[in-house]
């Protein structure tokens, strides 16, 4: 019953969004709630919210702690508890002991290391954090080093947080509580990275090049970037685009609207305050009336959830609205189905314009030829807001607008964007690639020391029985740590 509630409420929530599309503007905002309102809808959601509280341990350190558990609670029961390793065939019963001790003595090296390993390791990672953060983020020390780590023009936000923090100390400006204060702190490092980017982004559309400091960034690269936002834009076209398969669908849907407004406009006029009401009233509307296309919409309100209820008989008001522009307030099946086909073949010529944009050989890319490259693309996502029919579709996107001059200035700042993520990337795996060599060259050393010198002191002060069975074993004494 649990999955066909699931998949009754998905049905639902599938054919509202579809209509969206179909017949008035999209807008890429709300992922959040959209992805709160899929989880209030899972059986098993508590489980899965309570396996999000453990994402912390994705990081390094997760990682060090998972492989310290496995090296400290499951690496010694296989070690102890070992098969193949046993006392030969006639052996005495001392000798039996001393083999099965032997094989614990050796389990219990594992707990230990991986506690050393533990402490060490993550005693290490801050530090390392920190200090190539500061040395790829301060343009007093990023200028010497390689450009395609350079942060300083474009840096972390963990970097500015911390400079940000300074700079409120050094204020003295005092907050009513923590609340506060972190408000105010997250204003201001948002207004630090806008900055930064904004200003990357009018250089670049000055000279067609991504300056870092006093360096400037190959034309290889910031073409490759540009490529890659086309893409993404294009992605944008795609999703508005409504699929073949599903027009005659949205036709059909389109005219159950229009033909039941006034039946709709009635209903949704004064409705409840909570959703758990509207879902009652619906519940009663539906029964009152005979029309088996006015139960369908509202039997999928009233399988929404219940804090998107209000909003969804709205948005089936404004969806009418929607569609009788795009058909000119001449609302005809036919026509509607026409309309979402020009639609369509509107989307599919600025897919490939977006598509004929792309820098060939980004290899070769000049200034000029980047700069060239984002005003076609500028003018390609342009739309005429006279022409209804796309204005419904484009309107309250950011990839599509009116104005070209604000279209320009996004798709530089996009761009940026883009080379900001090349970068952390870059820097992401040089960081782990640092960490490793550290982890080699002086952390491993350290650890197999401090293990060598703690283990044997642990075993006689905690399990002296087993210290001292190996202690009459002179080869095992040796490979213990003490002589």
């Amino acid at each position: 019953m649990k999955i066909d509630k699931i998949n009754q409420n998905y049905s639902a929530s599938s054919r509202q969004s579809n209509i969206t599309r179909a017949g008035s503007s999209t807008n890429f905002t709300g992922t959040s709630s959209i992805n709160k309102d899929i989880m209030d809808l899972l059986p098993d959601k508590t489980a899965i919210k309570v396996m999000k509280k453990f994402e912390w341990l994705k990081g390094e350190l997760g990682g060090i702690l998972i492989t310290a558990l496995g090296t400290g609670a499951v690496a010694p029961i296989f070690i102890a508890f070992n098969p193949f390793v046993k006392a030969p065939k006639n052996a005495t019963k001392e000798q039996k002991e001393d083999v099965e001790n032997t094989k614990k003595y050796t389990a219990m090296r594992q707990p230990v290391s991986a506690v050393l390993a533990v402490l060490i390791q993550t005693s290490i990672l801050k530090p390392i954090d920190k200090g190539l953060e500061a040395l790829f983020n301060n343009a007093k020390y990023a200028k010497n080093l390689w450009l395609s780590l350079d942060q300083s023009s474009l840096s972390k936000k963990s970097y500015i947080k911390k400079q940000i923090k300074k700079e409120m100390k050094a204020e003295g400006v005092s907050f009513e509580n923590k609340k506060a204060f972190e408000k105010e702190l997250d204003t201001r490092v948002e207004a630090k990275l806008e900055a930064q980017i904004a200003q990357t982004a009018e250089k670049l559309k000055k000279t067609g090049q991504i300056h870092v400091g006093d360096r400037i960034v190959d034309n290889q690269t910031t073409a490759e970037v540009l490529n890659k936002v086309i893409n993404d834009y294009i992605k944008d076209a795609r999703k508005l685009r409504t699929k073949d398969a599903g027009l005659e669908f949205y036709k059909q849907r389109a005219s159950i609207l229009m033909n039941n407004e006034e039946t709709f406009r009635q209903m949704f006029k004064d409705l409840p305050s909570s959703g758990a009401e509207i879902a009652e009233y619906l519940k009663n509307e539906s029964i009152k009336t005979k029309n088996p296309d006015v139960q369908l919409i509202l039997q999928e309100i009233i399988n929404a959830p219940e804090n998107l209820r209000a909003s969804r008989c709205q948005r089936t008001l404004e969806r009418i609205d929607t569609i009788r522009r795009t058909c000119d307030n001449n609302f005809t099946p036919e026509l509607y189905l026409e309309k979402m086909k020009a639609t369509n073949k509107e989307l599919d010529k600025i897919i490939r314009n977006l598509k004929a944009s792309r820098i060939k050989e980004a290899k070769n890319a000049t200034e000029e030829t980047i700069k060239q490259t984002i005003e076609k693309v500028a003018s390609y996502c342009q739309f005429d807001s006279s022409d209804l029919r796309l204005k419904n579709k484009f309107q309250e996107t950011e990839t599509f607008q009116t104005n070209v001059n604000d279209l320009l200035k996004k798709i530089y700042k996009d761009v940026t964007k883009g080379y900001k993520e090349v970068i952390e990337r870059r820097y992401k795996g040089f960081n782990q690639i640092s960490k490793i060599a550290i982890g080699l060259c002086i952390t491993l050393p350290v650890t197999c020391t401090a293990l060598n010198w703690v283990y044997p002191r642990f075993m006689n002060l905690c399990f002296p029985k087993l210290s001292g069975k190996k202690k009459d074993n002179a080869q095992e004494v040796k490979n213990g740590g003490e002589k």
